[in-house]
């Protein structure tokens, strides 16, 4: 079909400017022109829409879509969709988009069939070895984080090949293409040195293994369960149920605290008692309270004593060690266990005082001088 041959309105141009006249050919061809570059540019993107809820539709609901290899996807395919749709403005601009299709559009359509096949291929390998990893985590207590970064890098990996390979199918010639990739690795390797930091962390991360999927650890600074870790960030939720993500460089330069990684942990507790009760007495009190608690391990090890003597009060210390997943939960019935066993002995929890002190610098004559005393008692 020749696109210059569309039977269009015939204009009549004759009443027109001699110089409107003369430019309407042009306007006409390149108006459709624009017309078909829209047309394209919305198609295009409906198709990345199409592979976008397609992907939804079949990614787990508890993951991020956002930096999935379907929302690489997506935007690949529209891609790949602008350049398959371009014979129709070229054509009427005058080019000869038989012969484009003819040459082109079965790499075209190869090309999309590598990436379809490409995206289905790494997320079945990724899956598979995420599963592989937890079954062998439930079996034999192995380590599942490195199968988890193992499977993001190989999808990733395998995404990468198969643009390689669409571009190649379009008929870029491959010495062309290797000299183009390698200068444009060179130009991304400057642009975005923050990132290969982070993948480089990320492999660190992988070796060593600081954490594991499923510790509780604190990270730049907040608490959390690890849920995923990538090439390039590591995923952890709050207990507040929500989900935070720090690039992997972050994590390896900033200070990290396992808290799951020992078996058990100590708490430590601070009570202060009134400096009219009797030490040794609030110091047995505290003791037995502690090692009364069924949760509490190795109750020999359970060590109280004097912490300091502060202004209003003599702080007591408490040491005790728990199972690390009952930490939490123990200390809070500590805390109220101590609160309850010093109200039935009688011994105090003060509070702070505050003396403010008011003089007379000039009394009346024949009256007494001296201060005006005012006491103030506020809770801290």
């Amino acid at each position: 079909m020749d696109f210059e041959s569309l039977a269009l309105p015939n204009v009549d141009t004759s009443n027109w400017p001699v110089w409107l006249a003369k430019s309407w050919p042009f306007i006409e061809k390149w108006g459709l022109v624009l017309l078909a570059c829209l047309l394209i540019w919305f198609l295009s993107g409906l198709v990345k829409r199409i592979v976008t809820a397609f992907g939804k539709r079949v990614s787990a609901k508890d993951k991020s879509f956002e930096g999935s290899s379907w929302d690489i996807a997506s935007s690949v395919a529209r891609v790949f969709a602008l350049i398959f749709m371009t014979p129709l403005p070229l054509g009427l601009a005058g080019y000869d988009w038989e012969a484009i299709i003819d040459r082109r559009g079965p790499g075209a359509f190869a090309a999309i069939a590598i990436l379809v096949i490409a995206v289905l291929f790494a997320n079945w390998v990724a899956r598979s070895m995420r599963k592989m990893g937890n079954q062998a985590h439930m079996r034999h207590g192995a380590d599942d984080t490195l199968f988890a970064f193992s499977a993001s890098l190989l999808k990733y990996l395998i995404f990468a090949i198969a643009i390689v390979l669409a571009l190649t199918q379009l008929g870029f010639p491959t010495a062309s293409l290797a000299a183009l990739l390698g200068g444009a690795a060179l130009a991304i390797g400057l642009a975005l040195q923050d990132t290969l930091k982070a993948v480089a962390a990320g492999v660190m991360l992988a070796i060593f293994r600081p954490f594991r999927i499923g510790d509780f650890v604190t990270l730049a600074g907040m608490d959390g369960e690890i849920t995923d870790i990538t090439p390039f960030r590591t995923t952890f939720k709050q207990i507040d149920n929500k989900i935070v993500s720090v690039t992997n460089d972050k994590v390896w330069g900033d200070p990290l605290v396992n808290h799951t990684r020992q078996t058990r942990r100590r708490f430590d507790l601070y009570f202060d008692i009134s400096y009219d009760d009797n030490m040794d007495h609030a110091l047995k009190t505290l003791l037995d309270t502690a090692n009364e608690h069924p949760r509490i391990l190795a109750k020999d090890e359970t060590w109280v004593g004097v912490h300091t003597l502060a202004d209003w009060s003599v702080r007591l210390r408490l040491r005790a060690y728990v199972a690390t997943p009952e930490f939490v939960q123990v200390r809070a019935d500590l805390t109220k266990a101590v609160k309850e066993a010093f109200d039935r002995e009688g011994i105090t929890i003060p509070f702070p005082h505050q003396v403010n002190m008011a003089y007379r610098p000039h009394a009346p004559a024949g009256s007494e001088q001296g201060p005006l005393t005012s006491i103030t008692e506020t809770d801290d």
